[in-house]
């Protein structure tokens, strides 16, 4: 066998299995016609997109060692029942029922799923159900609310009972992020919020709070489940 035999012989056979492996395959994918969907059977399953800020965002929680203290995970029924903790595995509203178990499809779009490691502060699942309900309570934004807390965990003015009673929070251990904000001299301008610290001094929250608080809001884990993957209430059957 000659030299020039040989690598054409090799060549060929390179080409033969890229063809067959890539080319071939790609084509075929490539003229494939979309799926169809059912709006009222197969929508509902499909999850929704993860923008760049809220990615941002989850990127904050980690570094700030949020998942610490936070888990993010409503364990499996076979575990330890959680769908009965108020607001951590979803709610009961007007709507319907959207408490369920955690699923492998809620960290999609995530670079890491933030379980967490224990629960020293509540879970924060469904936290955006709270963060809404806090806020309306207050007469603030859910956004609003998340800066107050940020600034200041301990503070009292921004949490109510059932009954529209002050709750005290000097029992939070969850620490202040002051660093997030910056007094409302420094840019010049005092934005739509501001909060005041113990000596009067007006603050605003910089970008890094705002990104956060997207994240926050974000966690509403509420997708519809298979029902071979639900194992939430279900609605009885007449």
């Amino acid at each position: 066998m000659t030299l020039k035999t040989f690598l054409i012989g090799m060549f060929a056979s390179f080409a033969l299995a890229w063809i067959c492996i890539i080319a071939i395959p790609v084509a075929s994918m490539g003229n494939l016609a979309p799926v169809k969907m059912n709006d009222d059977d197969d929508a509902p399953l499909y999850q929704h997109g993860v923008s760049g800020r809220i990615l941002n965002g989850a990127e904050i929680y980690q570094s700030n060692g949020c998942y610490t203290c936070h888990t993010q995970l409503i364990r499996p029924t076979y575990a330890g029942q959680q769908i009965w903790r108020k607001g951590a595995a979803g709610i009961v509203n007007d709507d319907g029922d959207s408490r369920r178990e955690t699923d492998i499809h809620d960290y999609d779009g995530e670079k890491y799923a933030n379980i967490g490691i224990m629960r020293i502060g509540p879970d924060l699942s469904n936290f955006a159900y709270r963060a809404e309900t806090y806020a309306s309570q207050v007469n603030l934004t859910p956004e609003q609310w998340i800066f107050e807390h940020l600034f200041n965990p301990r503070n009292n003015d921004i949490r109510r009972g059932d009954g529209g009673e002050k709750l005290e929070m000097n029992w939070s251990v969850c620490p202040s992020q002051r660093a997030m904000f910056e007094p409302a001299s420094s840019n010049g301008q005092v934005g739509t919020f501001v909060v005041l610290q113990d000596d009067s001094d007006a603050f605003v929250p910089k970008e890094e709070a705002r990104v956060l608080a997207s994240y926050l809001l974000s966690l509403k884990r509420d997708d519809a489940l298979p029902a071979s993957l639900n194992h939430g209430p279900q609605e009885e059957e007449e």
